[in-house]
């Protein structure tokens, strides 16, 4: 009876070694689990910084040779803008708008369009042809309509690459804005720059409830 008692005893012993057992391979679970989601987050958190992200060059307000005449005579009382849509399309925007700056009295009007990857690949199904997959911005021509019929072709423009996006920072001089409803960035083909339609529009400024703008120091 005693040896029986003993074997019980041994068959105890073996019963709570499983759970022990499973304690690494369930550590190793949590562990995985815990670095998928850091890993996840972390991701999230890099996308929405470089959403924001534009160089410093892009950001500031850039002395085109009319605004440099300009300041000459008068000071200069530089406007930040928002865009309120600042995209061609909600659901898979091909160009982004940002960093939206005016001078009313010089007439200068300055933002940013950024290009990505799907830019091309957009391009490249309207074209029927391989237009590579780097953002190339001498592909389109962005030019500024009104709603007054005023067009208004670039001063200067100056483009930076970074990660997957290419970034255009472009400058227009001698814009009206009396009497204007809205104004957009019409963006055209450079192989049909003078089409009917243009490829994309921006609406980037609108003045039918005031714009929401605050004077840069």
């Amino acid at each position: 009876m005693a040896d029986y008692e003993r074997y019980g005893d041994y068959n105890d012993l073996g019963d709570e070694e499983t759970p022990g057992r499973r304690r690494p391979v369930l550590r190793l679970l949590k562990i995985l689990v815990s670095l998928s989601l850091f890993l996840f987050c972390g991701f999230l958190i890099f996308r929405l910084v470089v959403a924001e992200y534009y160089p410093r060059d892009l950001r500031r307000f850039r002395m085109t040779e009319p605004l440099v005449a300009y300041a000459e005579t008068h000071d200069l009382s530089t406007e930040k803008v928002k865009i309120r849509v600042p995209y061609d399309n909600n659901v898979r925007a091909s160009f982004i708008a940002d960093n939206l700056m005016i001078e009313r009295g010089a007439g200068a009007v300055q933002f940013t369009l950024r290009l990505s990857r799907y830019t091309m690949t957009r391009l490249a199904d309207v074209l029927g042809e391989d237009v590579g997959k780097k953002p190339d911005e001498s592909r389109f021509v962005v030019v500024l309509q009104d709603d007054l019929g005023n067009r208004y072709e670039k001063t200067e423009e100056i483009g930076r690459s970074y990660l997957w996006y290419r970034a255009v920072k472009y400058c227009f001089d001698g814009v009206r804005f009396d009497g204007v409803g809205w104004i957009r960035a019409d963006v055209y083909l450079a192989s049909d720059p003078d089409a009917a339609e243009p490829y994309a529009s921006i609406p980037v400024l609108d003045f039918s409830g005031g714009d929401d703008a605050s004077t840069l120091n």
